[in-house]
């Protein structure tokens, strides 16, 4: 990719779980609130990847990550990145903590709350939230339509169970993310495409859309579900897009 070539990138990396979680054995035998746990939630296992790094080596991978994508953005341009605040062994990881030493200006930080979440041990309260840390690339930043500030920076919308992809955000995610601050043509980008769902958005809002990913397997569905959007890919953005004169043919899709 150019340097100074893309204008949004709205990503989700992997959150680093160091494999915990439970099988699908596990999950099925009895579970005693506060006292014997059938497993927290189950594990996220991907395809080609395993998500176990030593913290310290994955928070570095991700400032990398980061500061390269500075260079590739155009000057004002936005990058969207979805995280959490993870729990472990008595200590907490906050994404604040390798967001500050980037180079990315932190425009804002909102928090999605899903209805709601995976644990169940009794131990702690569920946790329904992440975040979505809207970076930009110097101190100038685009001024969002009224429609979009409208949404606030609490999201509540739930996640997209019925996605193959062991941990998808849902369409609405990058929907809103990319109307905020791109309004002509442009290009977006997703160094995790995983399923491809930010493609999907980025297509039916008529830009441009570069993708990556370490599975030939996930790439071959993003690529089958982007120039194919299914019917309730369909649907969400319909009923979520501002701009009602997309340069999105729509009815292309189902021709």
């Amino acid at each position: 990719m150019d340097n100074n070539s893309i204008n949004v990138t709205v990503t989700s990396p992997p959150y680093n779980k160091q494999k915990i979680g439970s099988t699908k054995a596990s999950l099925d035998k009895k579970y005693i609130p506060g006292v014997a746990s059938n497993g927290i939630f189950k594990k996220i296992e991907y395809d080609n990847f395993d998500d176990s790094l030593p913290e310290e080596e994955y928070q570095q991978q991700q400032i990398d990550l980061l500061n390269t994508l500075l260079g590739k953005t155009v000057d004002g341009g936005s990058l969207f990145y979805n995280h959490k605040v993870r729990y472990n062994k008595g200590d907490c990881s906050h994404p604040f903590e390798w967001l500050r030493k980037t180079d990315w200006h932190i425009r804002e930080e909102i928090i999605w709350a899903k209805p709601a979440g995976t644990e169940i041990s009794g131990f702690r309260f569920i946790q329904t939230d992440e975040r979505i840390f809207w970076l930009c690339k110097g101190s100038k930043h685009p001024k969002m339509p009224r429609e979009c500030a409208n949404y606030t920076s609490v999201w509540r919308f739930p996640p997209d169970s019925k996605n193959p992809h062991p941990a998808p955000y849902p369409l609405l995610l990058p929907l809103r993310c990319i109307q905020a601050v791109l309004s002509g043509p442009g290009v977006v980008l997703d160094p995790y495409n995983g399923s491809g769902t930010t493609g999907v958005a980025a297509t039916l809002l008529g830009h441009d859309y570069i993708g990556f990913d370490l599975s030939p397997k996930y790439l071959d569905g993003a690529r089958e579900r982007i120039n194919n959007p299914l019917p309730s890919d369909i649907d969400v953005f319909r009923k979520n897009s501002i701009d009602t004169n997309s340069p999105t043919n729509l009815d292309s899709f189902f021709n």
